[in-house]
């Protein structure tokens, strides 16, 4: 689909680090396609307090494609976290290559039901069971799971707290308790973890009845 919709794109744009790609709650009129770097998801409740998704590293990625559907103004803020290159698409072209071949349009539903169904479950988890829980899981998955549509987690422990909703005292405090029983490690790319099956134990133990 990224070939055919790159003779639509017309101009390529340049943007440095940390410029806001696309703001929440923006008109949508085109698709974002991001040609090489790194952006960061965001979404403001309005009280001062802010959700991080993560980081994703593009590689001819199309963001935006949920409003394009639905017709509804941006759900998140987009940042780039480095050098950014990307593309405008003109919503009607897009919409017009679905339309014209349905096998991409199955395809786009089944990506995006893969997706809303994972970030459900994530903010299921997020909601009803322990920080602690989300932390282990959000780890063991990463280092099992881990492919080029992942969203990295951040660099800061502030930015980490955000990911998880939770404040930066109580992120580092879990932490803490997770290192102390030598389930995760700390580094410079993020949480690890020590022993897997350990961890996995552990966070099989919040879900025994």
């Amino acid at each position: 689909m990224v070939e055919q919709l790159l003779s639509f794109a017309g101009n390529s744009f340049n943007q440095e680090k940390e410029k806001t790609l696309l703001h929440q709650g923006q008109p949508f009129t085109k698709l974002l396609l991001v040609r090489s770097g790194t952006v960061s998801f965001s979404y403001d409740v309005g009280n001062g307090r802010r959700l991080l998704l993560g980081q994703l590293d593009c590689n001819n990625t199309l963001i935006g494609e949920i409003e394009a559907l639905n017709n509804k103004p941006g759900i998140y803020t987009v940042t780039s976290k480095s050098d950014v290159c990307y593309n405008l698409i003109e919503l009607k072209h897009w919409r017009e290559l679905l339309l014209s071949q349905p096998e991409l349009s199955l395809y786009t539903a089944q990506s995006i039901a893969a997706k809303f169904a994972e970030n459900q479950q994530v903010n299921l988890d997020k909601l009803l069971l322990p920080l602690s829980y989300n932390i282990a899981k959000d780890c063991l998955t990463r280092a099992r799971h881990s492919g080029p549509t992942t969203l990295r987690p951040y660099q800061t422990v502030i930015a980490e707290a955000e990911r998880f909703a939770t404040t930066e005292r109580a992120y580092r405090r879990v932490v803490s308790e997770l290192v102390e029983k030598g389930l995760v490690s700390r580094t410079d790319s993020g949480l690890k973890p020590v022993d897997e099956e350990a961890l996995e134990e552990f966070i099989d133990n919040f879900l025994q009845r």
